[in-house]
């Protein structure tokens, strides 16, 4: 999929699979976050989780992991329907599925030209079948599928599962981004309150999470908001993403990485040493949306969402 708010859309530069992160050095690292620098959760996101062959075998290493709280998978829902059973017995969680329209025609032209809804909404389907914790991401925006927000808070009411309405921001490899084309976590509230039988309330939430969670007055339903770009949570965050290949990001919206393929491959480097350059690389992790926002630097210069993970 090339959806518009995340791939490039003439081309992108894939990862040579020599240089991909082994499962056994992912877990290695997941085991250092875990036992020494305070990580609970774990989420496997991409790009698509789902092309990397035997995934759950990496689901059952992680989640073998004691400390560990959780591990979670964020898939676009085309490849994972009849992994769904295995994945949940490996360990998995919860599951976090792309979907942001309902309409065939708006789903491909969103994803790139991709045919797949149904794909999608049966593989929604079989997760609920069997029970998963389940959460819908959507990124909102004017023009394309804001007028689909009602329909999404009757999905969430109709099937139980958490539906997260999450801000375009600037990290499209298409270069559309633009402030008008954003759908504020307000607007959004506004709209379903006066057009929805059933007023939004907030849930007392984890502050370091990113979604702003809310139920309905009569309990049913759970809706999420991430307003990254009209009330960003850069305070509270306490997230660190790991790439394909080995690269460290203290945030979305740094421009710097730093490598840790390299320590895990040279065989003297002990788990300490590892653990120092993390401690260190944490430190230099920058203001994130927020100073962006302040300088007024808002356009798509930093890293794409598919090299990044969600």
């Amino acid at each position: 999929m090339r959806c518009v708010y995340c791939m490039p859309s003439n081309n992108a530069n894939w990862l040579d699979q020599e240089n991909l992160l082994s499962y056994e050095q992912i877990t290695r690292l997941a085991k250092i976050f875990v036992l020494s620098l305070g990580i609970e959760k774990i989420k496997i996101t991409g790009g698509e989780p789902t092309i990397r062959r035997n995934v759950e075998n990496l689901v059952k290493s992680l989640s073998s992991i004691e400390g560990l709280r959780s591990v979670s998978m964020t898939t676009n829902g085309l490849l994972i329907k009849d992994k769904i059973k295995i994945l949940k017995d490996s360990g998995l969680e919860s599951l976090n599925i792309s979907l942001d329209t309902f309409k065939p025609d708006r789903f491909k032209a969103m994803s790139g030209g991709i045919d797949g809804l149904y794909k999608v909404m049966d593989a929604i389907k079989s997760a609920l079948d069997e029970n998963l914790m389940l959460k819908i991401n959507t990124v909102i925006m004017r023009g394309w599928n804001d007028d689909e927000i009602l329909q999404f808070v009757k999905f969430s009411r109709e099937t139980g599962c958490t539906v997260k309405f999450i801000e375009f921001m600037p990290l499209d490899g298409t270069g559309i981004w633009a402030e008008e084309i954003v759908v504020s976590k307000r607007e959004m509230i506004d709209k379903i309150n006066k057009d929805f039988i059933h007023h939004l309330s907030p849930i007392n939430n984890d502050k370091s999470d990113p979604a702003r969670l809310y139920t309905f007055d009569d309990g049913i339903g759970v809706i999420g908001f991430i307003p990254s770009i009209t009330e960003p949570f850069c305070q509270n965050c306490d997230r660190v993403r790991i790439t394909a290949d080995g690269k460290l990001y203290t945030c979305l919206f740094d421009k710097s990485s730093y490598n840790l393929k390299d320590l895990l491959e040279e065989e003297k480097k002990s788990d300490d040493e590892i653990i120092k350059y993390i401690r260190n690389s944490m430190q230099k992790k920058p203001e994130g949306i927020i100073k962006i926002i302040r300088t007024k630097l808002l356009r798509p210069t930093l890293n794409t969402m598919n090299t990044i993970g969600g």
